[in-house]
């Protein structure tokens, strides 16, 4: 093997710089080149031998020379430097460099220094794409972080809770408003799949256990109601929804789902089907009524019909008569009841007719009054009567408006001891009339207060002697309500009651 490096190490030096990438070169402390590789081809497109003598300022123009100059004295005062900077190039390319500045130091005198410049371009793309991408990573996680807690804010609004079992660790995760919904303390980890029958009734437990059950051996999803109980005793209801999860080969390998707290929504759901029930009944029982009342009318008629006939025949005797008479007064009193109780039922569906005409509400009260005197008198209360000179026009349904009359007249005499009195007011205000009857009887409590508007609800009344149906009010008040109209009621125990209906003076369009 032959040793030619010995003998021609300068040609084989040259060689190797001349294949550097990255440019060499000796500057002297004049700043002109002594030596420089063929790099300085490819950067500046100047030849590295006709590069030699030339004055750095020169190679590097006028603005870069200045960027470079303070590294260039301070390595000409024996300090090295290394520092980054854009080369121009004559192909118009722009080169990021890592330029390294090594002082040439003899017996203690600075005599040059040697220039590595090394092309860090693709180095710097590789590190602004990583900027970028890391830039991209920290607003995904930033965004992720936002839409975490965004869930969180959704979940404890809308209260909704998630969990998650994997079959293989038993381990379960709970969401934060799952821990909030039953009560539980999240800085403690949720109890194990097996654990949960705790957190609700047993009955809904086991619908639950059935349900994951069933999902691990198909696959289907599930959606329960379900009654759970918090840590505290209270118990609630949640509606709750659960599908498998499965690995990577298709196969189950846990359970998945969500509870929403229905509480509310459950308790308002049976609310409107007990409403409904009692819409249905009310329409049916309105139904019968109106039935049985018709059905009623054909044999009292025959009834009240035949008694006449038996009170105006002479042939018969004066006991006989007498009995007839009876007879009709009782087939009136069922034929009005029965009315009564046609028109409740016409009024609680919605159908009661009513006319607006114009007319005086004290010619009203006092045909009212008129009729209702005898029973005042004989029960020995005296009646106090409004002005009957005094005219309160309205336009309104007289037939209606005497019906409320003669029923709130006829309950304050019935419950009004002998030596009472019912005082009767009648009142123009803007827009409408005030009817008021009070009496001097035994008075309501707040109980009764609430009863008494009910169908056939007396009040207690059916256990003492005095006559009525419970129909009157009920009556009362959807007739006033059907004007357009209120009815109020005041009363104390043991002093009396008082009764106010106003209805507008002229109707509503």
């Amino acid at each position: 093997m032959n040793d030619t490096f010995g003998q021609n190490s300068a040609h084989h030096i040259r060689l190797l710089v001349d294949h550097v990438p990255s440019m060499l070169a000796y500057w002297d402390r004049d700043l002109r080149c002594r030596f420089a590789n063929q790099a300085y081809v490819r950067w500046f497109g100047v030849d590295a031998d006709r590069l030699v003598g030339t004055s750095i300022r020169d190679l590097l123009g006028p603005d870069l020379f200045a960027a470079n100059e303070p590294y260039i004295r301070a390595a000409l005062n024996g300090q090295p430097q290394e520092f980054e900077r854009v080369v121009p190039g004559p192909d118009g390319v722009r080169r990021h460099s890592l330029a390294v500045y090594i002082p040439d130091i003899v017996d203690g005198e600075v005599m040059g220094f040697i220039a590595h410049v090394t092309e860090v371009t693709k180095l710097k793309e590789t590190e602004a794409a990583l900027r970028l991408q890391i830039g991209e990573r920290e607003r995904a996680y930033a965004l992720l972080r936002e839409s975490e807690k965004a869930l969180r804010e959704a979940q404890r609004v809308g209260q909704i809770g998630s969990w998650s079992w994997e079959a293989g660790t038993d381990i379960t995760v709970w969401s934060e408003e799952l821990y909030h919904l039953f009560g539980r303390d999240p800085s403690q980890l949720p109890p194990l799949l097996a654990q949960h029958s705790r957190l609700y009734t047993p009955a809904s437990w086991a619908r639950l256990d059935a349900a994951i059950g069933h999902a691990l051996r198909t696959g289907e999803p599930y959606v329960l109601e379900l009654e759970y109980v918090r840590a505290d005793g209270q118990t609630g209801w949640l509606e709750a929804r659960g599908e498998v999860t499965r690995d990577e080969q298709g196969a189950v390998c846990g359970v998945r789902g969500t509870v929403l707290e229905i509480s509310r929504r459950r308790a308002q759901e049976q609310d409107r089907t007990r409403m409904q029930v009692l819409e249905a009944a009310s329409h049916n029982k309105n139904t019968m009524m109106s039935r049985v009342s018709h059905e009623l009318r054909t044999p009292l008629n025959g009834i009240m019909g035949f008694a006449q006939l038996c009170e105006g025949d002479l042939s018969l005797s004066p006991k006989h008569r007498q009995w007839a008479k009876h007879i009709l007064a009782s087939g009136e009193h069922m034929l009005a009841l029965v009315d009564e109780v046609l028109d409740l039922s016409t009024a609680e569906s919605g159908d009661l007719v009513v006319t607006n005409r114009e007319m005086d509400l004290m010619t009203v009260v006092q045909a009212a009054l008129t009729q209702a005197s005898p029973l005042a008198e004989s029960s020995g209360i005296r009646l106090v009567r409004p002005d009957a000179q005094a005219c309160v026009p309205l336009k309104s349904d007289a037939k209606r408006l005497r019906q409320v009359a003669d029923n709130l007249l006829s309950n304050a005499i019935k419950y009004t001891a002998a030596g009472g009195e019912v005082v009767v007011s009648v009142r123009q205000l803007p827009g409408a009339v005030e009817l008021s009857v009070a009496d001097t009887g035994q008075g309501l409590t707040e109980q009764q207060i609430e009863r008494l508007y009910t169908p056939f609800e007396r009040l207690g009344a059916e256990k003492t002697s005095v006559a009525g149906t419970g129909v009157g009010l009920a009556l009362t008040k959807a007739i006033v309500e059907r004007l357009g109209g209120s009815i109020t009621v005041t009363s104390v125990a043991g002093v009396g009651t008082t009764f106010t209906v106003r209805v507008p003076s002229v109707p509503a369009t």
